[in-house]
């Protein structure tokens, strides 16, 4: 009788262990699941099929390159092609590798050497051969960024919202320093997020008890615009998201004009937060949050003219042992710098791992605030690749860890600067303003 107990309640926690495992796997896909509802997605992204051939034609394949890297890019057909990309030399084809998107990497290229290259689709359609000369420089060593001052006030909006969290530090026209921001009245609500405050200064930063003036609200297009990024090349040209690129464009930096031409869906869902590094002459790469699978990661998108965008690989691949797995991605506001020919890859790991996570930060509670200030920064040799993630007890590009949230970087004066910004019901560092403090750069190997 005794042993027949023994194994009745050893059936029964079994019993709940199991049904409580089900129940976390349920609730886990079905919280993913609605969370990604308005997550439409095309690996074309901005460029039709029917204008893939006429671009192919008419762009061929363009090199990138660097101390030690190549990168060839070109318009693919992923849905349709096979791209096998060989090295040629002396007159023979060695197969190097292939890929689906338009773009290849080669890896440990020596300084100064020429490099032929042939990518071939599998159906003999696009086939295009490039000759280069590697960068006769070798590569430098890595530095790390530090927070070497206070943080100060740089930017509060009083008209047009309460707050600023993600946000766009640029230069206008005239030379005047602009920041456009996410912003809404109350204390932080995404869903009110529909326009960008806007403030200006003649110096970045404003002198000493200083801080932006106050410019109308721009963006306003009667739908979400969370975090803009702007770039210059002629015009200006303002990405931002959520869940599909959009864009807005301007002369001066000043007025801009709804280009909703140019929106496109990305390849993975969570897509949010664009910006925009320029490779080379007449080469774009676009980062975007995003997750891949369960895990997060950082997108990138290539462009040869900042209107046509496709996606290409991931930046940054998280994977087991990663301390974030976000249903809404956990890779946020990614900034890529050029500091001395390496490329550092800034971005604010938030959203917590299981899908609790959402649920609670629906009713404004963020578990452990300091985390809403973990900024992560990676290096690498190329703005391609930043390699994999597994938390920060494996090996991997990691350099830096900034207490910042969705920071952007400058360079003003000869200086570095940083700054943060964030929901006044979370934000630690900040209570509705943008603040910036100064950076520097250790040289670590």
């Amino acid at each position: 009788m005794e042993k027949s107990g023994r194994r009745f309640y050893a059936r029964l926690l079994l019993s709940i262990v199991v049904g409580v495992l089900a129940l976390f796997v349920v609730m886990e896909t079905a919280i993913r699941m609605i969370i990604d509802l308005p997550a439409k997605t095309d690996f074309y992204s901005s460029i039709s099929r029917m204008d893939i051939q006429p671009l192919q034609k008419k762009i061929g394949v363009k090199t990138a390159h660097g101390p030690g890297w190549i990168h060839l890019g070109w318009v693919a057909d992923p849905e349709k092609e096979i791209y096998r990309v060989y090295r040629v030399n002396g007159g023979v084809d060695t197969l190097l590798g292939e890929t689906r998107y338009g773009s290849y990497l080669v890896e440990n290229a020596a300084p100064g050497k020429r490099y032929v290259f042939r990518v071939l689709s599998d159906d003999g359609a696009f086939d295009r051969t490039v000759s280069l000369a590697a960068s006769p420089a070798t590569r430098g060593p890595v530095h790390a960024p530090r927070i070497s001052s206070p943080w100060r006030p740089l930017f509060r909006p009083k008209k047009s919202g309460d707050y600023v969290n993600d946000h766009a530090v640029f230069r206008d026209g005239d030379g005047i320093w602009r920041l456009v921001g996410i912003t809404a009245f109350g204390d932080g609500d995404y869903s009110k997020e529909k326009y960008f405050a806007h403030g200006s200064s003649r110096s970045f930063p404003p002198p000493p008890g200083e801080m932006m003036k106050e410019e109308n609200p721009v963006v306003d297009y009667v739908r979400l615009a969370w975090a803009p990024h702007v770039i210059r090349e002629k015009s200006f040209y303002m990405w931002y998201s959520p869940h599909r690129a959009y864009c807005a464009v301007s002369d001066d930096g000043r007025t801009w004009k709804d280009e909703s031409d140019l929106s496109f869906l990305p390849k993975n869902p969570q897509f949010r937060d664009p910006m925009i590094f320029k490779v080379a002459d007449g080469q774009w790469l676009m980062y975007a949050t995003a997750r891949d699978g369960y895990y997060s990661s950082i997108d990138v998108y290539q462009s040869f003219d900042l209107r046509r965008w496709q996606y290409i690989r991931p930046a940054l691949k998280m994977a087991y042992g990663a301390e974030l797995a976000g249903a809404q991605a956990s890779t946020e506001s990614p900034f890529v710098i050029r500091f001395r020919d390496r490329h550092y890859l800034s971005f604010t790991y938030n959203n917590g791992s299981f899908f609790w996570n959402p649920l609670l930060l629906a009713m404004k509670v963020w578990p452990g605030k300091e985390s809403y200030n973990d900024t992560l920064v990676m290096q690498s040799p190329n703005p391609y690749s930043f390699g994999v993630y597994r938390g920060r007890k494996s090996p991997s590009s990691l350099v830096a860890e900034l207490r910042a949230h969705a920071p952007e970087y400058a360079e003003a004066g000869g200086k570095w600067y940083i700054t943060s910004a964030g929901w006044p019901w979370v934000a630690s560092i900040t209570s509705g303003e943008v603040a910036v403090a100064e950076l520097e750069w250790d040289e670590l190997r």
